[in-house]
């Protein structure tokens, strides 16, 4: 996985590729890369974080932990409780690999944090 296999453009421009993710302006990221196993992607600008989220989770590297948390929900179906424990640390190692998913966070051109997850091979009947 590299940043190499994303794109940030229109919906329009992007709606071929399945895994996606919109940005809070209307831009989208997309995974151009291969689809040998299942892959989510989230993303999202670089910015202040909204004050009842910093309050709860802090302000330390929010936008990897975010869009690595929901990397994990879309490739296992999980909800909100998995996110909660992603996000505060109490998930074993912190990384989603307790979940069968292998994460990756890049940073892109104009503060786009991206994280690209895919499903473990062991992980893979686990969907919901």
């Amino acid at each position: 996985m590299s940043g190499g296999e994303l794109s940030v453009g229109s919906d329009a421009e992007l709606a071929g590729h399945r895994a996606r993710s919109h940005l809070h302006d209307g831009r989208v990221v997309a995974w151009t890369g291969s689809y040998d196993v299942p892959v989510a992607v989230d993303a999202e600008v670089d910015r202040a974080v909204p004050a009842a989220l910093a309050t709860r989770f802090g302000t330390d590297r929010f936008w990897e932990r975010w869009t690595r948390a929901e990397c994990v929900a879309k490739l296992t179906g999980r909800g909100v409780l998995d996110l909660v424990d992603l996000m505060t640390g109490a998930d074993p190692g912190g990384d989603g690999r307790s979940a069968g998913v292998s994460l990756r966070t890049v940073r892109l051109a104009g503060g786009i944090v991206v994280s690209i997850g895919t499903l473990d091979a062991e992980g893979s009947g686990s969907r919901r």
